[in-house]
């Protein structure tokens, strides 16, 4: 099925997975509002909503209002510490559950998310007639997901559009923590 103007869409976003794939890959940030444009595509938009887990991190207040002025409802829940230092903090069921909810008002489901988890859940929204579409880093996403879903768009063929750079000072942190040396992050612009 090809993509049409009368098409209603949902994009739902598993912020923690892009932003970690887009950081740890490229040493770049994510473009959330380049992504939905692209999602979108000239079709109905119904609903997008960007799900994001509060660390009580400094920058967190403006990432998430941005993501609200580009056009995202965003849902957030606290990331969960337990008593061995061991950290929690995902959507996954909350995706699942608003997807299968918003089903009968859409006509596309766009998933942006590399995590196979979701397999089970594009099968099932398959299975209800749903139009499914994934949008991921090639790099990271799952390739059963990949294979499950009836559209699957590599942000990493157009990474100039979906990426974005990292401030100097988070660019040296993260080659001290050793995910992306300054080195890879300048190949990759």
């Amino acid at each position: 099925m090809l993509k049409h103007k009368d098409q209603r869409v949902g994009v739902f976003v598993d912020v923690a997975n892009m932003y970690y794939s887009s950081r740890n890959l490229f040493g770049s940030r994510t473009n959330f509002g380049k992504i939905l444009e692209t999602a979108v595509a000239s079709r109905k938009l119904i609903r997008a909503i960007a799900y994001v887990v509060r660390a009580e991190a400094p920058e967190e207040a403006k990432f998430f209002d941005a993501l609200d002025k580009q056009g995202f409802e965003v849902k957030s829940k606290d990331l969960q510490v337990f008593a061995g230092g061991a950290k929690k903090g995902d959507w996954d069921v909350g995706i699942a559950i608003d997807t299968i909810s918003m089903a009968p008002k859409l006509d596309v489901v766009v998933l942006v998310t590399g995590d196979g988890d979701f397999v089970p859940l594009v099968e099932f929204l398959q299975f209800l007639g749903q139009r499914v579409e994934v949008m991921a880093f090639s790099e990271t996403a799952s390739a059963k997901l990949r294979e499950a879903t009836d559209d699957f768009f590599d942000l990493s063929t157009e990474r100039s559009q979906f990426l974005l750079s990292l401030p100097p000072a988070l660019r040296r942190r993260i080659s001290r923590n050793g995910a992306v040396s300054e080195n890879q992050t300048q190949k990759h612009r």
